[in-house]
């Protein structure tokens, strides 16, 4: 990171910021990073080197990146394509490897993936021969889940993301939206204490994609789970988040807090000036973003 950030929590710089700036931060003030369900990155930089003919080719996807996310909060990594968003979420899921730096989750060092984090990515990947029911069943059987609970978990978390009536459908007879819902299922069912969404509704047409957004904000509410959600849209991170980390040219370029009163809905948040106030600071720094180079 360049000189002017903090190593840990990126300030926010008060000029481009405005009136975001004196926010007080959201989530659960005052808990340790490194507790059940903390979130700790430190230093974290990767490299991908490509062989092009007798050359090495070495792209830096992230630079000295480093934050952390309280147990409970709810962060959402925002940025240009390309910046080292879903790096981080890869890297955090423990399917891809840094160059340098850690990364922690309850205190504990990631090393390859593990049933404390629960994933979702913009395709669900289901199963399309077996059940709703089945495709969260057999997530539980890899987490090593024994078979006597399996399918009372699997089909408490399917009435938990509103599918009560569908358990017994094919992924062929659901909506993309309901299609998720399975995918949030899926993750939820092994009980992670952080749950990874990279993207969850980036493949789904407008109206699923603002229905979503209610039924996890709801979903939330009732898990508190510690959420790192990857998005392209301003709107969706001020809606859902605590916290709003900026990205850029993979070094993290601001940190927005989010002071809006939670429970939440999306219909009454787009109404609040607070909220459109929040996405107009978010889209001047996201502008900016691309002004911060990593140190060489």
């Amino acid at each position: 990171m360049t000189g002017e950030h903090s190593p840990v929590q990126v300030a926010v710089d008060s000029a481009a910021m405005g009136s975001a700036s004196a926010s007080s931060p959201g989530g659960v003030p005052g808990r340790s990073a490194a507790l059940p369900g903390g979130i700790e990155v430190t230093g974290l930089s990767k490299t991908y080197r490509r062989v092009v003919g007798r050359e090495i080719s070495l792209t830096a996807a992230l630079a000295d990146v480093s934050f952390t996310v309280a147990p409970q909060e709810f962060v959402s990594v925002i940025g240009p394509s390309g910046c080292g968003k879903s790096t981080i979420m890869k890297i955090l899921a423990g399917l891809l490897d840094p160059s340098s730096g850690s990364v922690k989750v309850s205190g504990k060092p990631v090393e390859g993936p593990g049933p404390d984090r629960g994933c979702v990515f913009q395709f669900p990947g289901l199963m399309p021969w077996k059940t709703v029911v089945d495709n969260v069943v057999i997530a539980l059987e890899f987490a090593g889940v024994p078979k006597r609970e399996r399918r009372r978990r699997a089909e408490e978390y399917v009435d938990l993301v509103g599918l009560d009536e569908f358990k017994r459908h094919h992924p062929g007879e659901l909506s993309g939206g309901m299609q998720q819902r399975v995918g949030i299922a899926r993750a939820l069912a092994i009980e992670p204490v952080v749950l990874l969404m990279d993207e969850p509704f980036g493949a789904l047409d407008a109206l699923s994609r603002t229905r979503m957004q209610d039924e996890l904000l709801r979903i939330w509410e009732q898990t508190k789970k510690t959420v790192l959600f990857i998005t392209h849209s301003i709107e969706e991170a001020v809606v859902l988040s605590d916290r709003v980390l900026v990205m850029g040219n993979g070094v993290i370029t601001a940190d927005v807090p989010i002071d809006l009163p939670r429970p939440r809905s999306r219909h009454r948040l787009l109404s609040d000036p607070r909220t459109l106030e929040l996405m107009r600071d978010l889209e001047r720094l996201i502008g900016h973003s691309d002004d911060h180079e990593p140190e060489a």
